[in-house]
């Protein structure tokens, strides 16, 4: 084969890693970033359990209070009615003293929806503390495994930008040129001309231009793609012992690039 078209077809397997290995090294902050929003839900589920519970208390205090102020009255009403002289002002003051006992029930109704809604407020809690603890360890792992991706692909991308060099100084410079100007504008810039096509744009080439491709001895370009083109030859099967004999395989670029 052709050395030129050789070690092309290298370059374009090499170029074809390190996109891959670059798209994956950027993504993985965004996936660090999407593992860290999970973590954030479970804690602020956990903030939300607290902050109920903490107004259900204060609730439960102001009520309380409530209560105290109301017995507070109560006390100065009973001790008013025994200083009355008229039978209004002590139906007036016995009114006040009912409409303050009222109060009184009604607050300790308020205190015992919030002894219950706290029950309910603690078991929250504890799930969601369960949960974060949870969400935590498992977190935890996937941003050491999402590390550990990124210090291989990192390692992975420095030995294939020297592979690339490696090709790249084995082809003339003119061709080269050619080669990145293609792999530009669609992205590769080898294919595999199969069955008198490129297997790539799929057009028909000229039976002279498939039969030069063919050989792998000449640099040949796809006259609508432009890409350069090679053949993967196949041997037919042994005619005499029916068994068919090993067939080339085609380099990951051509397969990449479809």
């Amino acid at each position: 084969m052709n050395s030129d078209l050789a070690n092309l077809i290298e370059l374009q397997n090499a170029d074809a890693e390190i996109a891959r290995l670059k798209a994956e090294i950027a993504a993985l902050p965004k996936k660090v970033a999407v593992i860290e929003e999970k973590l954030a839900g479970s804690k602020a589920q956990l903030e939300q359990a607290k902050a109920a519970l903490k107004t259900d208390e204060a609730n439960r205090r102001k009520y309380e209070g409530e209560i105290q102020n109301l017995r507070q009255k109560i006390s100065k009403y009973r001790d008013q009615m025994l200083a009355v002289k008229t039978n209004q002002e002590y139906r007036a003051l016995g009114t006040e003293v009912e409409f303050a006992e009222k109060g009184i029930a009604g607050f300790e109704d308020k205190i015992l929806e919030t002894m219950l809604d706290a029950d309910e407020r603690e078991r929250d809690l504890k799930r969601a503390e369960g949960e974060l603890k949870a969400h935590a360890a498992e977190i935890e792992k996937e941003k050491t495994e999402a590390r550990s991706r990124t210090s291989e692909d990192e390692k992975a991308l420095a030995e294939w930008d020297a592979k690339r060099s490696q090709y790249r100084s084995g082809v003339a410079a003119e061709i080269l040129r050619h080669y990145d100007r293609v792999l530009t504008f669609r992205g590769s810039a080898i294919a595999e001309a199969r069955d008198h096509k490129c297997s790539v744009c799929q057009v028909m080439l000229r039976p002279q231009a498939y039969s030069d491709v063919m050989t792998n001895e000449r640099i040949i370009m796809c006259d609508s793609c432009n890409r350069i083109l090679y053949f993967v030859p196949t041997v037919e099967p042994d005619l005499v012992n029916e068994e068919p004999r090993q067939v080339a395989t085609r380099p990951e670029a051509d397969a990449a690039a479809q």
